[in-house]
């Protein structure tokens, strides 16, 4: 899993643009906001909203999204039906978790210092947190190595 959605990482972007397309965003969201497996008439049907698109164009897109392993299809009819293979939440888990790995297995000083500056800069109860943490990490390894 790691690395799996950093292939296309925008770090300017915003929100899940930093690993997906502007479009693939919108429809991940809608997808989710659903909560039910969906067809592309739906998402289209939320997106016509405020932004002009054609089917063709959203179903392309979401075939793109099953292709990443992001939606699962299955073709009743003549129309296909998408579900999320993951929640927003174990999406975005594993999108951070697979950035941070990448950075801890290439830059790991650099990256915990500059962690530990933002997280103090931001707020001081979270430091605190993390100090509690390691200090448990910290006794269960030296209780491993016992």
């Amino acid at each position: 899993m790691k690395g799996r959605f950093l292939s296309g990482y925008r770090p300017g972007k915003p929100g899940l643009e930093k690993v997906l397309g502007s479009l693939e965003s919108e429809i991940m969201e809608v997808v989710w906001q659903k909560d039910c497996e969906v067809c592309v008439r739906d998402v289209l049907d939320a997106l016509i909203v405020h932004r002009d698109l054609a089917y063709t164009t959203v179903m392309t897109i979401m075939g793109r999204l099953a292709d990443k392993k992001l939606l699962v299809k299955h073709k009743v009819g003549n129309a296909f039906f998408f579900k999320p293979t993951l929640s927003r939440e174990e999406f975005t888990g594993q999108m951070v978790g697979g950035m941070i790995d990448d950075l801890l297995t290439d830059f790991s000083d650099a990256a915990l210092s500059h962690f530990v500056r933002r997280v103090e800069e931001k707020d001081r109860t979270v430091l605190e947190k993390l100090e509690r943490a390691l200090a448990k990490a910290k006794e269960r390894s030296d209780d491993d190595t016992a």
